[in-house]
């Protein structure tokens, strides 16, 4: 489990540097064909069946939304949000409710919500109370998961 969680870490620093490294340098917003690319390829790679994909591409939406907060991930909410219901590894419902969190939707902070009450893992419930605590306040809460990582490790 902690080899799991240290692999999806790697995993996800090796997937947001480059973005990383654009989001320092004001990238120009993705045209119309490469919104479609994006999607499409998002959408393949959350039903894949790869465990570092699927945590790549969370990771992805979230490093997106950062770089471009005005860029429309509406379609990555549904996704996300059966993630967060219904994954077997508490982990990646973690990290679906972060995605969550960042796509910052009304749909996705209801499911949140609705997970911090009725997880049936404790640890998932804590990590969804806290994103509630503080979506309105996202200024002021910390949502490093490599941090996280390392505390479980």
């Amino acid at each position: 489990m902690k080899k799991l969680m240290y692999v999806a870490a790697l995993c996800l620093a090796l997937v947001g540097s480059p973005l990383l490294l654009a989001a320092g340098q004001n990238p120009e917003p993705p045209s119309k064909q490469q919104q479609e690319l994006i999607e499409k390829n998002v959408m393949a790679n959350l039903q894949h069946p790869s465990l570092e994909v699927r945590a790549g591409t969370m990771q992805l939406l979230i490093d997106i939304k950062k770089t471009w907060p005005n860029y429309d991930l509406t379609f990555a909410v549904l996704p996300m949000m059966e993630t967060l219901k219904s994954d077997v590894k508490p982990e990646f419902r973690i990290l679906a409710a972060l995605t969550l969190f960042h796509l910052d939707s009304e749909l996705g902070r209801f499911a949140v919500e609705r997970r911090a009450k009725y997880d049936d893992s404790d640890r998932v419930a804590k990590h969804c109370a806290a994103l509630v605590k503080y979506w309105d306040k996202k200024d002021s809460f910390s949502t490093n998961l490599l941090a996280e990582v390392s505390r479980a490790l």
